[in-house]
Parts: structure tokens; sequence; C-alpha cells
């Protein structure tokens, strides 16, 4: 009997294992899609040639990347005080405060930087929108998330102009 237990059991686990990946694997095509979206967006938005295209993604995926670990590291400072407040000594919330403005601080820098950058890449006008268009693209994107319907990323207002 306990030989069919084992048997059953190591039938089983792998398909447990695979059921489980299933939410994580949709959660990554559901973030690539939005990447997609995003990237025709801005190419749409900005009116991009190939030639600005071919200069401008490697800086903004670089700042992309750069300003996303900042934002990581300030979310796990916010969510490690919001777990765990009550008991850390005003020290150590003091340290987090610090450590949370700093990290705001870094990405202000970075989008100074970056806005250097862009400028080298990009007329000052697409630079420009390109700041509207990520409001835009981020505006949607939270309307749709609600559930308001406003379909996806760049249809209807805030579009490329015609």
């Amino acid at each position: 009997m306990t030989k069919y237990f084992v048997i059953a059991a190591l039938i089983l686990l792998p398909c447990t294992l695979v059921d489980a990946q299933q939410p994580q694997r949709r959660g990554r095509a559901e973030f690539e899609q939005v990447e997609a979206e995003r990237i025709a967006f801005l190419t749409r938005y900005l009116e991009l040639t190939s030639d600005e295209a071919k200069a401008f993604w490697p800086v903004y995926d670089d700042y992309r990347n750069r300003r996303e670990l900042l934002a990581q590291e300030r979310q796990s400072a916010a969510w490690y005080f919001n777990q765990n407040w009550r008991n850390l000594p005003e020290t150590e919330i003091e340290e987090l405060a610090d450590k949370y403005v700093s990290l705001q601080a870094q990405e202000a820098r970075l989008a100074e930087e970056y806005h250097e950058k862009f400028k080298s890449v990009l007329p000052a006008f697409k630079v420009m929108r390109l700041y509207e268009a990520e409001n835009i693209f981020r505006m949607q994107l939270l309307r749709r998330v609600r559930g308001s319907g406003a379909g996806a990323p760049g249809r209807g207002q805030g579009g490329p102009p015609q």
C-alpha cells in the first residue's frame, strides 16, 4: 500500500508544480504584453524615425531598468516599514525614512542624467513628448487595471497627432 502511495505522489507532484507555475507564467506574459504595448505606444506617439529609434531605445531601456531598480528598493523599504512599524525602534524608522528620501533623490538625479541623454538622441520636442507619453500610457494602464474599459493604451485620446 505504501509503495502505491509513493508512486502516486511521484506522479502527481510534477503536476502540482506545473500548475503552481501557471499564475507566474500568466503574470510574466501580461508584463511582456504591457511592455510591447508601451514600446508601440511610445514609438507612435513620438513618431520615431528608424534612426531615432535605433539611438533612443537602448538609452530608454537603460533608464527604465535603472529607475525600476531604485523604485523596487524604495518600495521594499516602504513595505518593510508597513509590515513592522509597531515593532521598530525609532532609530530604524529614521534610517528607513532617510533611505526612502535618498532613493527618491537618486531617482530625480537619474531623471536629470537621462534627460541630457535623451536630448542627445532626440530633438527637444520629442523629449518633452516622451514625458507626456509616459504619463498618458501610465494613466491608460491604470484605467484598464481599474476596469474602466479604457482599452489598450494608445487608443482614443492621447494618441499621436494625425
